[in-house]
């Protein structure tokens, strides 16, 4: 069996995808390693240039564009690896951090899945390992309240940042960016939900593995570069994370909760829908993947 499975979505743009997947390589290490290129429908010659460079990738091409869950399916169905990375291809991997990964897991069998130690280009670090929004937490970002109200404490839990980086830690949440899971967990677990196109997929699974007994663990010694692309605008970008926004509420939520206080978040959701529709744009935090924002 092969060590790991890496799972790189090429949506068109070579300029991240080619030094990403290069990257994977580079660090591999003593690891034996697939990578797993799942063409999106890319129009700008970067399917053709990654056959050239990575002969040994494994290449699926879409017919027609699919979402984030969808197409990390494919990858983690065609994987032949003991764990599988999903890996953003806008990321680039800093030398030890597979080891690191594979390395952990192997000794703690329990961990479901683990997530690296995501860096902005200028070496600052992004939020990482975040903890599950709280019904009281969803409700307020939904309405916009945490921007009037950075420093409370209901939502602060969710967007502070670490004081310290140097341990490893369990969390409640592993951002999709760079997200590796067992093959025993996908065997229990099973897939992504193809439900979420695009946003909320990785918080999904994260509670998802959970509910089966995993721990998800952060590891900071796995130095991830995510570049988060560029800000996703137009108004069907806005429509998509708003409607995974209310799938993953209704998913996980809504039936435990008050009618009364599902439509309060029904309207807090169609309100700040209304508000980035006119806008035309909605900023994409933590890479494709994402929670609640």
């Amino acid at each position: 069996m092969v060590d790991l499975s890496v799972s790189v979505i090429n949506s068109g743009n070579r300029e991240l995808v080619l030094p990403c997947i290069r990257s994977v390589y580079d660090t591999a290490g003593d690891l034996s390693v697939e990578v797993i290129v799942v063409d999106n429908v890319s129009a700008d010659g970067s399917l053709d240039e990654i056959r050239s460079a990575f002969p040994d990738a494994v290449i699926i091409r879409n017919d027609k564009k699919e979402g984030f869950s969808a197409n990390n399916n494919k990858a983690i169905r065609a994987a032949k690896g003991e764990y599988v990375l999903l890996l953003n291809d806008d990321t680039v991997v800093h030398m030890g951090a597979l080891p690191a990964m594979v390395g952990f897991m192997r000794e703690n069998k329990q961990a479901g899945a683990t997530g690296a130690f995501l860096l902005n280009p200028d070496g600052s670090p992004q939020f990482t390992g975040r903890a599950r929004p709280t019904i009281l937490a969803a409700l307020m970002i939904s309405l916009g309240l945490h921007r009037l109200f950075p420093g409370n404490p209901v939502t602060a839990r969710y967007y502070a940042k670490k004081e310290s980086y140097d341990n490893v830690e369990e969390v409640e949440s592993v951002n999709g960016a760079a997200m590796m899971v067992s093959r025993d967990a996908i065997e229990e677990v099973g897939l992504l939900d193809e439900g979420f196109f695009l946003f909320c997929e990785d918080v999904d699974y994260s509670m998802r593995l959970s509910a089966a007994g995993y721990k998800l663990y952060f590891i900071p010694d796995a130095k991830v570069t995510h570049y988060r692309g560029a800000s996703t605008g137009g108004r069907r970008m806005v429509w998509t994370y708003h409607k995974s926004l209310f799938r993953f509420y209704r998913k996980h939520y809504a039936p435990d909760r008050l009618f009364i206080v599902n439509w309060m978040v029904y309207a807090g959701l169609f309100i700040r829908l209304l508000l980035y529709m006119a806008y035309g744009s909605v900023r994409k935090k933590g890479g494709r993947g994402g929670g609640v924002q």
